[in-house]
């Protein structure tokens, strides 16, 4: 067992800290002042003309994106931003109509006066049209970039969207799944693969806390409840640089405030195919505060778990994949301009099995895991002027979790039959009578036993401010300091045949027998950007970032570059460039199920690895209901980390020629085992890999109508292509996928009735095929010499063959078939004891389409031919649920 490592500081360490660090937080604190003091300073100036500004939300607080402000005496408007804001400039003194518009709620009319040299701040709550008390809820508002916002590649999703999507699950990842740019890597899994780079190169957000497992049941769906999500923004490339740390894109999730129209409480309870779920929600008696409180848990193991424990198929207690989770959020306002408001999260996924004596196979496990995520979260929003906001932002996450697991496996490989696969248990019991009556050696399966743990731990401090200097520019600046500990310990026993089997497959990465490590750490990021209007039609941010990563001791400086013209009213370009940087850690190892020793003597030598993002788009508004958008996008990877390949032993053995077939199924017809120099991967990272990715994608989306009646969805198609490069070989990307296309989209059949549908084509991914097969080599101690010597494995049958995947030079070199999938839904609304309820009918994969997932192999021992096995994904899956307002 390898000792536990911590990384400590020394004296020289805090040196460089506090020149690289500490100096210029000093700095941006006095800058900070200063800032102040000219504040004080520009609000004493005198204006021809008044200003207008102002918020616009629903009744549930949530900020109104794409809403159109009018004053149609002076025909000038604004559009609010995706935080619900406007603001319109040299209005001329007096009294004028205003007009406030947005799809799926009611008009607002009124008259305000405007004074010279002051501006008027407006608060206007939309309420939902009266449709809504039937079946509103599947509208969705309008998601329009303003032409001066420079960033490219946003993607936002209205959290209804993801409630109601047709095969969704009702989770806000598998909705962003059907985005251009993103692709899922199973039916399995919620990651989000975007534009060629792991899911580990994903920054994700919730309420500005970092979150490293933002997964339920494992990978089957995401931790965001879109009963209490306000906001889904998917940055795909290009992002500012307030974000750093990530080479990929950038999810930031908002969850809403309570709903204060209905007093005190009100509630709602959610029964979906993963969980039962309940919100309740209301208003606080000070302070001008709301509550949101969620609590969801999964309900089949509870029902499925006792019908497996009385057919015999589980011994003792079983927990069936489970989670259970509790969201709290809670929102004050004690003074005008500041609000102040806290983030609980916590949740538990937990799995306990074993395979009873009554299994039908002869294969058995046995497994219990429990992992917690625990997230803590306080902001406090001041805004001392109408040009400057600054939120202060302090958060505690953590994700930790054990497991044990042990089995026996391996039966597949002795079944002699065609159709294969593992044998049931009186197979395997009646195969092992007869070979002990001919005095044959009896065959046992590969054995597996282990431990494992983790604990992955941030405290941060997060500083973002947004001060507008004036009509021309708006400067974004800010800090973050982050202390970290990610610490991991494994124990694993492995069967010497199936440690021979996965040496024999070049595609299985290093796994070590013991591991306990853990390190402490931080991380220390600053900020600064510039919002330049250069002209009418033009506007450009100029920013840079630079971070400190302690556990490499170097800083890095990460330029960006984003620009906006609007060639239209209606039609925008956008281009961006940027440098982003991403250090090793655990907690993002995860993510790519690989093992790497990160302790000091390691990543002494690591640099970050880096990307460089080209992006430029045009987006362009066909009608107040039609958006359309083309995008390509070129990045490039530099010092990607992998394990470090050394010269190893590797076995080969040679077919003896001029031999009769029958002789090659013994060892009589193979040389000995010799010794030769291979490649070996271990567990030491090094900075060893380049990559690109790049593609087209296009995007069409069309928004309900005003009267939530039509059609609504959107159509997307990328054109990609994604590689990696390592010691002049060209590796496809696990997830390269030439072709992708969703067509997601609803119609309003009645006005109690929705239907909704999702299409879903991606060609193959990459896939290692084998070029073969090989005799087995194990390496055994001889009783009488001690020495451990290699030698072909045999069984009754003769020599054991396992499947030959090449080298290398050979992984991914195969494609998998094309993916494709339909999902229907349909939604009917009704009102029953003076609640509001909804009922649906969700139908995965309608045409029952066999997707694969892997195809492996076994060897015909007859025959010596290799016989494919196809694993599939989700078969044709039919659910109901409801959900009810209370």
């Amino acid at each position: 067992m390898a000792a536990r490592i911590h990384l400590r500081r020394n004296f020289l360490c805090w040196c460089n800290v506090f020149t690289l660090s500490v100096t210029p937080i000093i700095m941006m604190r006095a800058s900070f002042f200063l800032l102040h003091a000219l504040l004080i300073t520009a609000l004493t100036a005198n204006a021809q003309f008044g200003h207008l500004e102002g918020t616009i939300t629903d009744q549930k607080r949530n900020p109104i994106v794409g809403a159109t402000v009018k004053l149609p005496d002076l025909q000038r408007g604004a559009v609010t931003r995706s935080d619900g804001t406007f603001s319109v400039r040299n209005i001329p003194a007096g009294r004028h109509r205003i007009e406030v518009s947005a799809i799926g709620y009611d008009r607002y009319l009124a008259t305000i006066t405007v004074s010279a040299g002051k501006t008027e701040q407006l608060r206007i709550v939309l309420r939902q049209e009266s449709i809504e008390a039937q079946a509103v809820e599947v509208t969705a508002t309008r998601r329009l970039q303003e032409q001066t916002d420079t960033r490219t590649s946003v993607l936002t999703v209205d959290p209804r969207e993801a409630k109601y999507k047709a095969g969704g699950i009702e989770d806000v990842f598998r909705t962003l799944q059907n985005l251009p740019g993103v692709t899922a890597p199973s039916d399995f899994s919620s990651q989000l693969i975007v534009r060629g780079s792991g899911p580990d190169q994903n920054l994700i957000l919730l309420d500005n806390i970092e979150l490293f497992n933002p997964y339920r049941l494992y990978g089957f769906i995401s931790l965001f409840n879109p009963e209490t999500v306000s906001s889904i923004s998917l940055l795909t490339g290009g992002f500012p640089a307030q974000y750093g740390d990530r080479l990929s894109a950038v999810l930031d999730v908002r969850n809403r405030d309570g709903l204060t129209d209905k007093g005190f409480i009100t509630g709602k309870l959610n029964v979906n195919i993963t969980n039962a779920n309940v919100i309740t929600e209301g208003a606080l008696p000070f302070w001008n505060g709301s509550w949101l409180l969620s609590s969801r848990r999964t309900y089949y193991d509870l029902i499925a778990g006792p019908i497996l424990r009385a057919t015999g198929a589980v011994d003792g207690d079983v927990a069936l994949p489970n989670f259970r989770d509790l969201q709290l959020k809670l929102t004050l306002a004690p003074a005008t301009g500041h609000r102040i408001s806290a983030t609980v999260l916590t949740s538990r996924d937990n799995t306990e099995f074993t395979s009873g004596a009554s299994r039908k196979t002869a294969d058995s496990v046995s497994i219990v895991d429990r992992s917690y995520n625990d997230a803590y979260g306080l902001t406090w929003q001041w805004t001392p002027a109408r040009s400057f906001v600054s939120n202060v932002g302090l958060s505690y996450y953590a994700n930790y979790g054990a497991n044990s697991f042990g089995g026996v496996g391996g039966s597949a490989l002795l079944n002699s039959s065609a159709e294969g696969g593992p044998l049931s248990n009186e197979d395997f019991k009646r195969l092992q009578d007869s070979l002990r009556q001919a005095g044959v050696d009896v065959p046992t399966l590969f054995s597996v036993r282990g431990e494992s743990g983790f604990r992955f731990q941030k405290t941060s401090i997060k500083v973002d401010n947004s001060w507008q200097l004036d009509s021309l520019h708006t400067l974004d600046f800010g800090l973050q300091q982050d202390w970290l500990y990610t610490g991991i310990t494994a124990f694993f026993d492995f069967d010497p045949r199936l440690k021979a089997l996965r040496a024999a497959n070049p595609t299985a990465p290093p796994l070590p027998e013991s591991v306990e490590q853990g390190i402490h750490y931080f991380r220390s990021g600053l900020y600064a950007q510039d919002r330049w209007r250069v002209l009418k039609q033009l506007t450009v941010t100029l920013g840079a970032r630079f971070d400190y990563y302690a556990l490499l001791e170097k800083g890095y400086l990460a330029p960006r570059l984003s620009a906006s013209y609007a060639l239209s009213p209606t039609t925008t370009l956008r281009a961006a460039w940027g440098i982003y940087y991403q250090s090793p850690g655990y907690e993002k190892l995860f993510d790519q199920q690989v093992f790497l020793d990160l302790t000091s003597d390691n990543v002494r030598s690591l640099r970050a690895e880096r990307a460089v993002h080209n992006i430029v788009g045009i987006e362009h508004q066909l009608s107040p209901q039609w958006l359309f958008r083309i995008e390509g996008y070129y990045k490039g990877f530099s010092d990607l980390i992998l394990p470090k390949v050394v010269q190893g032993t590797v076995w080969k053995v040679e077919k003896i020629p001029g031999l009769p077939d029958s002789l090659y199924r013994t060892r009589d017809g193979w040389t000995q085992p010799v010794a030769t120099i291979g490649d070996s991967l271990t567990t030491i990272p090094v900075n060893s890999a380049t990559g690109e990715s790049y593609g087209i994608e296009l995007f069409l989306q069309k928004f309900p109508e005003p009267s939530n009646s039509g059609f609504y969805g959107w159509i997307a198609y990328s054109f990609a292509f994604a590689n990696r490069y390592r010691d002049g070989l060209v590796i496809p990307f696990n997830f390269d996928r030439r072709h992708t296309l969703s067509i997601v989209g609803g119609y309003r059949i009645s006005a109690n009735l929705d239907l909704s549908f999702t299409f879903t084509y991606g060609s193959g991914f990459p896939w290692t095929y084998p070029v073969g097969i090989k005799p087995r080599v194990v390496q055994v101690r001889n009783p009488e010499t001690g020495q451990v010597e290699a030698k072909i494995d045999t069984d009754w049958r003769g020599v054991v063959f396992d499947v030959d995947r090449g080298g290398i030079a050979n992984i991914n070199r195969g494609r998998l078939p094309d993916y494709h999938r339909l999902d229907v839904r349909l939604t009917t609304y009704t009102n029953w004891f003076g609640w509001r309820w909804s009922w649906y009918l969700d139908v995965i994969n309608v045409y029952n389409r066999q997707n694969v997932i892997g195809v492996f192999y076994r060897v015909n021992r007859e025959t010596l031919e290799l016989i494919e096995r196809r694993s599939t994904m989700l078969p044709i899956l039919p659910t109901v649920g409801f959900s009810v307002t209370f």
